[in-house]
């Protein structure tokens, strides 16, 4: 291919605006690819963000329960693990979607109430405190900073009036709504069911010894953080995973024209040549590889703008 290569290069090169902007159209393809993948991979970490940052060995909750904010236990199964040799700490938890009407916008987030001090809290805090009583919320800084609500302001929950003691950071949930922590309580009083709950947060040393126990005692559904969060992510994903690969397939298939449609334009005006040297006894496999080398030489253009278009982007 030594020999095709320069000869592929210099008719390639011939006309610079035309490969100008045939590399501009192939390196938007390669650069949206690049950015929906970059988009794609946030999301999925954005769904299981509870499950894999929250700090539990185990969830245990209703039977069939396949979101975070599905199934109902009684908040006394909390006790009962926690009388179970082995669990270091169990905490139950309340979760549910709320709408706030913030600023004349509506506002999905998901509310969790937890017990202070114990499991199922934010992880990791930007500015505040977490949550000590009833009364107190914590909730994500980037929502925060998008309505002006600041620390140590009020935040109005169904009605009640919360006090923002804590801004959490990495707490961006699914489709962009944030998490609103609170305590076990106040969630309860919220949605008027003192004696049941969403999940119970499990942490034990020795997982093996103590996850047959848990669910015999409890008679509950005990899973790993990562069957939690590989089952968010199957479900949710699948809301929007065929949308992002139809996304993908576009940009490819565009790209892919472009180049050859390129490759093409430039073969047509040295139709002419390609004659002379076929019938001066240059195979038609010469010929291909010629052809290929354009092929190669453009889309190493486009992958390279590409790149390039990307980090500016992501930058």
């Amino acid at each position: 291919m030594g020999t095709q290569v320069p000869v592929a290069r210099r008719n390639i090169l011939a006309d610079r605006r035309r490969l100008m902007i045939a590399v501009l159209g192939a390196g938007l393809a390669v650069a949206l690819i690049l950015l929906l993948e970059g988009l794609w991979s946030g999301l999925l970490t954005q769904i299981s963000a509870y499950p894999d940052r929250v700090g539990a060995t185990f969830f245990v909750r209703q039977p069939g329960a396949k979101t975070l904010s599905e199934g109902v236990i009684p908040v006394t199964a909390a006790a009962r693990v926690r009388a179970v040799p082995g669990v270091a700490a169990a905490g139950p938890v309340l979760t549910r979607w709320v709408v706030l009407s913030l600023h004349g916008q509506k506002q999905v987030v998901t509310v969790v109430g937890f017990t202070p001090g114990s499991l199922g809290g934010p992880w990791a805090l930007a500015a505040g405190r977490t949550v000590r009583s009833d009364g107190e919320v914590v909730m994500d800084q980037t929502l925060a900073a998008e309505h002006a609500i600041t620390l140590g302001g009020t935040l109005e929950v169904t009605g009640r009036a919360f006090q923002v003691v804590g801004l959490s950071s990495g707490t961006r949930s699914f489709m962009g709504t944030g998490y609103l922590f609170m305590s076990l309580r106040s969630a309860q009083a919220m949605f008027g069911d003192a004696e049941t709950a969403t999940f119970i947060l499990v942490r034990a040393a020795d997982p093996v010894a103590v996850k047959a126990a848990v669910a015999q005692r409890s008679g509950l559904s005990v899973a790993s953080p990562d069957l939690v969060a590989a089952a968010e992510q199957n479900l949710y994903a699948g809301i929007m995973g065929k949308v992002f690969n139809l996304m993908v397939v576009i940009a490819f298939a565009a790209g892919t024209l472009i180049v050859a449609l390129t490759v093409y334009s430039a073969v047509v005006d040295r139709l002419r040549e390609y004659g002379i040297a076929k019938a001066l006894g240059a195979r038609r496999s010469r010929l291909f590889r010629i052809v290929a080398g354009q092929t190669q030489v453009l889309s190493a253009l486009g992958l390279a703008a590409g790149l390039v278009l990307y980090l500016g982007a992501r930058g």
